[in-house]
């Protein structure tokens, strides 16, 4: 167990540092200059004042942008193994500090569209199973497609449209009381829970079918105690995977939910931080998002000893 926890943690910090090495080559190759770029926005606040040569000169040997890229990148990973992410250009705080600012508001959307999703999903996939064939199965497996085929974006739009604007029963965006989490909430379950009902549906059918369910029906032990304690069980290892990704995702920073209803999230963060071509605060993000979707990932594969007594790490 022990050499397996290290093995995937060994996985993960390659994973991270692969991501860190990736994202800052390719901000470098971002056009423009960008000390050109730090001085109109941060200290003169107008993109076409015109720098001179000297006011360059001293921008670059304050952010050092001046050194070969390989020592930028080595001198940003000594920093952020410290702690340090880097300071924003923009705002001129710390790139750590600003995520851990949003993060709240990240965690808060992702947990409550994550259990909602779950709360709808699971049980619908579970009765779909059992009543294959039948119109519920029909209904369901129809549900699920429909909102698996919208995109986010399209739908956030829609419930605005509806449920702001001409019923005015909820506020367009903004992050306050439970009013403003309902319909980025919603946007972000309906996608999750589509792909959640279909794999608990497929998963469970497929234990359905083994040999052991086989004879507690032969047995003529009740149907729903085979359902919910042996079948639910053994069919959630794949669906727990899915799910396990698509909190780490949404932990990252959902970015186009946040973007369309102004949630004050990581990924409202990161888009701003493109927008305005915030370069530490971009590669911090980006950081970020992959070190807590390695992390998520690791804990789901863990968590399948508990769920599978038969799964023995040792052997991997």
């Amino acid at each position: 167990m022990l050499e397996y926890v290290a093995k995937r943690t060994a996985i993960a910090v390659f994973v991270v540092f692969a991501t860190s090495a990736l994202t800052f080559l390719l901000l470098s190759l971002i056009p423009g200059d960008t000390a050109v770029m730090i001085i109109q926005r941060v200290f003169v606040g107008d993109v076409t004042y015109n720098p001179s040569r000297m006011e360059i000169k001293a921008a670059e040997e304050m952010f050092q942008l001046g050194n070969p890229l390989w020592m930028q990148y080595l001198h940003w990973l000594s920093n952020a193994l410290h702690g340090d992410l880097g300071v924003s250009y923009i705002s001129g705080r710390g790139v750590l500090g600003e995520i851990l600012v949003r993060l709240p508001a990240t965690v808060e959307l992702a947990i409550t569209a994550t259990i909602l999703s779950l709360l709808v999903a699971i049980p619908l996939g579970v009765i779909s199973a059992a009543k294959q064939n039948s119109k519920f199965d029909y209904s369901s497996m129809a549900l699920a497609t429909f909102f698996i085929s919208m995109p986010n974006f399209w739908l956030g739009l829609i419930l605005i449209l509806i449920f702001s604007l001409h019923l005015d029963l909820l506020p367009v965006s903004g992050y306050g009381g439970i009013e403003h989490l309902v319909l980025p909430a919603i946007t972000l379950c309906a996608g999750m829970m589509s792909v959640t009902l279909r794999l608990t549906r497929s998963s469970v059918l497929e234990v359905l079918r083994l040999d052991y369910i086989t004879t507690a029906k032969a047995k003529g032990m009740d149907e729903k105690r085979i359902l919910y304690r042996h079948v639910l069980k053994n069919a959630m290892i794949p669906v727990i995977t899915i799910v396990g990704l698509q909190l780490g995702y949404l932990l990252g920073g959902t970015v186009i939910v946040e973007t369309i209803f102004a949630w004050p999230g990581i990924g409202k963060l990161l888009i701003d931080s493109i927008n305005a071509r915030d370069i530490p605060m971009i590669q911090g993000c980006v950081v970020f998002i992959a070190i807590v979707f390695s992390l998520v990932n690791m804990l789901v594969d863990l968590s399948y000893y508990f769920l599978d007594p038969r799964i023995k790490y040792d052997e991997v």
